[in-house]
C-alpha cells in the first residue's frame, strides 16, 4: 500500500476507513518503530478487504475535496408477525419474524376479524 504511487486512497482516508489514527499507521508501517498489534492487523485487513471488494469509493465533492463514500447493501426490513394456525382441530398462535413488505399471508388482525 505504501509503495503504490497510484493509490486511490490517501493515508488519511485509509486511516479513516480502518478506524485507526494516521500517526499509528505511519509508525507501524512506514517508520516501523512500533510493533503491529492484533487489533491493528485486523483493522487494516478489514479495510483492505472492503477496499478490494468495492464497498468504499473515493469521490470529489463540490469543493473539489476528496472524501469517502461507503456503499451499503439494502437489508430487508423485518417485523414481528402473529398468525393463527389450525393444528389438528386446535387453534394456535404462531409468533415469528417476517419481511415487513411481505403481504402474501393475512395478518393476525385479519384472521381474527373473520
Amino acid at each position: 500500500f505504501w509503495k503504490d504511487t497510484d493509490k486511490t486512497l490517501s493515508i488519511r482516508m485509509f486511516a479513516e476507513l480502518s478506524g485507526l489514527s494516521q500517526s499509528l499507521l505511519i509508525r507501524v508501517f512506514y517508520v516501523k518503530d512500533t510493533d503491529m498489534s492484533e487489533h491493528t492487523q485486523i483493522a487494516v485487513s478489514r479495510a483492505l478487504e472492503r477496499m478490494t471488494r468495492g464497498d468504499v469509493i473515493m469521490v470529489y465533492d463540490k469543493g473539489n475535496k476528496r472524501r469517502l463514500i461507503y456503499r451499503q447493501e439494502p437489508k430487508p426490513r423485518l417485523a414481528k408477525s402473529m398468525s393463527l394456525t389450525n393444528d389438528g382441530g386446535k387453534i394456535a398462535l404462531k409468533v415469528g419474524i417476517k419481511n415487513k413488505s411481505d403481504y402474501s399471508k393475512p395478518g393476525f388482525s385479519e384472521q381474527f376479524n373473520k
